[in-house]
């Protein structure tokens, strides 16, 4: 009974992926299938098209295509699956949500340190995620915006990703 409870945490704030306020979000115009490399929070850009479909694929790095935005997660509660294991990915052929502007809920890559404001980076070769100056080339349109409260961040924590109609830059 000792080991019950050593310490009182606060519930988390969100998970990646999840959209901070519906009513600034939105979503791109077509419906995406992930080509099996796509994580909620993640960047997405345009993949292959599907053999005889109207339906494309969407992919973590960009291979040809351009930036589409976040994929949103479109499971937040729990749900009893015995015979499927949980992925961070979604499964090639998941239709997924792209979220083009809004805000949603994101986690500090490992080894970066953002402060609040920065531009949100992606490298289109490895979909990896860094921070810089607005304008710096891989450039996504999206900035960091804190909890409010919340002073700094580090790797692993939750911020905010927010792109209310800023376009990224030519580079991306």
């Amino acid at each position: 009974m000792a080991d019950f409870q050593t310490r009182v945490g606060v519930p988390a704030r969100g998970l990646p992926g999840m959209s901070v306020n519906k009513d600034t979000q939105v979503t791109t115009a077509l419906n995406y299938l992930s080509d099996g490399t796509l994580e909620p929070g993640g960047f997405a850009f345009t993949g292959s098209q599907v053999a005889d479909q109207d339906v494309c694929l969407a992919s973590k790095s960009k291979s040809g295509g351009r930036l589409l935005g976040i994929v949103l997660r479109t499971e937040v509660g729990a749900f009893n699956a015995p015979y499927s294991s949980y992925a961070s990915t979604y499964q090639k052929g998941a239709p997924v949500t792209i979220l083009a502007r809004g805000q949603v809920h994101a986690v500090v890559p490992d080894g970066q340190t953002p402060t609040e404001g920065q531009a949100v980076l992606c490298d289109p070769a490895t979909g990896a995620v860094t921070y810089g100056a607005e304008g710096t080339a891989n450039d996504t349109g999206w900035s960091v915006i804190f909890f409010p409260g919340q002073a700094s961040a580090a790797e692993g924590d939750l911020v905010i990703y927010e792109n209310l109609g800023r376009t990224p830059c030519q580079g991306s």
